[in-house]
């Protein structure tokens, strides 16, 4: 299943990169080159790297 999400809500944003799987990554930037405003990703990796980045900052 795939998701809708915003490519500046999570592109650029440092924070996210160490919990952020390689193929979001890659879709965001290509994305982020076309200039589009959002792009479609797994929705399980997206919701894995949600999770983990909650964890992350909880313990920050």
């Amino acid at each position: 299943m795939m998701i809708e999400i915003e490519v500046n809500k999570f592109y650029g944003v440092p924070s996210y990169y160490s919990v952020m799987p390689e193929q979001i990554f890659d879709a965001l930037e290509l994305a982020s080159l076309k200039g589009e405003e959002t792009v479609m990703v797994n929705k399980d990796q997206f919701d894995k790297m949600i999770a983990d980045y909650e964890i992350k900052m909880r313990h920050a």
